[in-house]
């Protein structure tokens, strides 16, 4: 299965996730982690694939970090939803997603450039994903409490550190002088 496949997969998985989640309702079905373990092998995999198959493609550096962010987004509105995940953490993840997609997409359309996933970046993944399983699965509400601060930092700092890679991309390209 090819990588663009796998990120595609956690995409059309979703729907079927939510739904399950909001059928479990307090409880953790076999179905919904089944689908959650599914989502999160497709992320690993897409990326060894794609370094290992050399199937390193524009269409995938946008399609797996679009991925992660349709997914973490929407597990953590339902979550909002039907098990107290914190709202103002949902938000806060959104506002910077929308950000980096609305400027990658212009610096794709105007550049030809794809932003490259952070390693910031993929650690905020992780780490939301962490915090959305906290929320999933019977963790004590002090593991919970300290993930999503973790969480809440790492966004924080990988919005920084986006920030700054956008700043050195948009400043114009000084000549050297000839001597």
């Amino acid at each position: 299965m090819g990588a663009n496949l796998l990120s595609a997969l956690r995409i059309v998985l979703i729907p079927f996730l939510l739904h399950s989640l909001w059928r479990d309702g307090q409880t953790l079905s076999w179905t919904t982690l089944g689908l959650g373990l599914l989502a999160g092998f497709s992320d690993v995999a897409d990326g060894y694939v794609a370094r290992r198959w050399g199937q390193i493609t524009t269409l995938g550096q946008i399609l797996d970090p679009v991925a992660d962010k349709l997914l973490l987004g929407s597990l953590g509105l339902g979550l909002v939803c039907w098990r107290d995940f914190p709202l103002w953490l949902v938000l806060l993840l959104l506002a910077r997603d929308a950000v980096i997609l609305a400027v990658g997409l212009s610096l794709l359309y105007r550049r030809g450039l794809v932003i490259p996933a952070s390693r910031l970046g993929k650690y905020t993944t992780l780490c939301m994903g962490l915090a959305v399983l906290s929320y999933v699965l019977p963790v004590p509400a002090a593991a919970r409490q300290v993930l999503v601060c973790a969480a809440a930092l790492l966004v924080l700092a990988s919005s920084a550190g986006y920030w700054h890679l956008l700043r050195k991309t948009y400043a114009p390209q000084t000549q050297r002088s000839a001597p």
